[in-house]
């Protein structure tokens, strides 16, 4: 039985949510934990997928046993988190799922407080935005798997969040903190951990940039950004995978039935960049519908069209709102190398949907006045009156108003 656990998480979950002080984040938050721990109880030994969750409880078990499991770096990383579990909670995997709901619940309080600094001028709280992180379909799904996704989205969540933080209060000490939060990352996902340091390394220039007064125009971020990009690619070809690996990963991708862009291998790294942007709009945007044959096609297809209504909505509200630079720049660094690193291996719409849950938590970050628009919308027409809204914060919104037909 897995009530130990259950118990526990609940009661870090109510003293974490009573410390955060939000009244309707403790209500959204509750009702968000038991539906992770129903869909990790009932629903998920009862479907016909396994995932690899096989491979993460073997790993859990050869530790609690003192026997070393030959399996990959990540694999081993969060086996080894989950065998810590194991040694105070049962050892079954259903203990590492009650835990991923409660990392899920928590992903709202980072993402929170990056949409508040990259919009400063928004309310402090945006209900839409909290029903979106913590109740989206496929991610909720996801979370409530015994893997490695909440874990990995929550530290890069929290990741960002922090270096936010830090560029914009100068705290040494909390960036300190951002080490060891940043090698947990990198065990986990190294490609993660890879794509954060670029964001971060892209925000400190344009921080630099403003710091030491000089014009923040397009040609000098430009610049930055290339000169970024040149050393995130070397990164990339030198610590995560060199030409030969990249092209075995992208055979061992492209097997199972949600396969796209099969066959395809690399002559050169120029072929690689050449790909690299058509591929990222495979990453993000499939399965197409050609692509469904399943119910669990027609499952994952239904998130198409979610993503291409945040991803527009992102858009516009970068282009129609005041923003952050820094956390604007962090933002759309960090999705454009993530999306570009794994649309250039990943040829699984299975397997990608589930690694870009984190781009989705980001596009509903910066689409947040959209969002906010939308909310406005919906209470008017149930004529439900924002009462947190002061009169500052109407003001605000009528200079910051969207066009009502977004």
């Amino acid at each position: 039985m897995v009530a130990t656990a259950v118990l526990v998480t609940l009661f870090l979950l109510l003293l974490i949510t009573k410390w955060y002080g939000n009244h309707l984040y403790q209500l959204a938050a509750l009702p968000a934990f038991f539906g992770h721990l129903f869909v990790s109880i009932v629903v998920v030994p009862r479907l016909p997928y396994t995932w690899d969750i096989g491979q993460f409880h073997t790993v859990a078990s050869g530790i609690v046993s003192g026997n070393l499991v030959s399996a990959s770096s990540t694999v081993t990383a969060y086996g080894t988190v989950q065998g810590l579990l194991y040694v105070f909670f049962p050892s079954q995997p259903t203990t590492a799922a009650v835990f991923n709901g409660f990392f899920a619940v928590l992903v709202y309080i980072p993402a929170a407080y990056l949409y508040r600094s990259l919009y400063p001028w928004m309310t402090e709280h945006n209900y839409g935005i909290m029903a979106l992180i913590l109740y989206l379909p496929l991610p909720f799904l996801f979370f409530s798997l015994p893997m490695r996704d909440a874990l990995s989205v929550f530290s890069f969540i929290s990741f960002l969040a922090l270096a936010v933080y830090v560029l914009r209060e100068r705290d040494i000490a909390v960036g300190l903190t951002i080490l060891p939060l940043w090698g947990m990352i990198f065990l986990l996902r190294p490609e993660l951990g890879l794509i954060g340091l670029i964001g971060f390394g892209a925000a400190g220039s344009v921080d630099l940039i403003r710091t030491l007064k000089l014009e923040l125009s397009i040609p000098s971020l430009a610049i930055v950004l290339s000169g970024i990009g040149a050393i995130g690619f070397g990164l990339f070809a030198e610590v995560l995978y060199s030409f030969e690996s990249v092209n075995e990963e992208l055979a061992y991708r492209a097997k199972g039935g949600a396969v796209y862009l099969d066959g395809m291998q690399y002559n050169s790294w120029f072929d690689f960049l050449l790909a690299a942007p058509g591929r990222a709009l495979y990453f993000l945007f499939t399965p197409f519908p050609l692509h469904v044959e399943s119910i669990f096609h027609l499952l994952t297809f239904t998130a198409t069209p979610i993503v291409i209504v945040l991803f527009v909505s992102a858009v516009r509200s970068l282009y129609e709102c005041e923003f952050d630079e820094r956390i604007a720049v962090l933002l759309v660094v960090v999705f454009l190398t993530g999306s570009a690193g794994y649309g250039a291996i990943n040829s699984n719409f299975g397997t990608g949907v589930r690694h870009r849950v984190i781009f989705e938590f980001i596009l509903i970050i910066v689409a947040a006045p959209v969002i906010d628009r939308w909310e406005l919308l919906v209470r008017q027409w149930l004529g439900v009156v924002p009462c947190n809204r002061s009169e500052h914060d109407e003001k605000q919104r009528e200079t910051q108003e969207l066009d009502g037909h977004v």
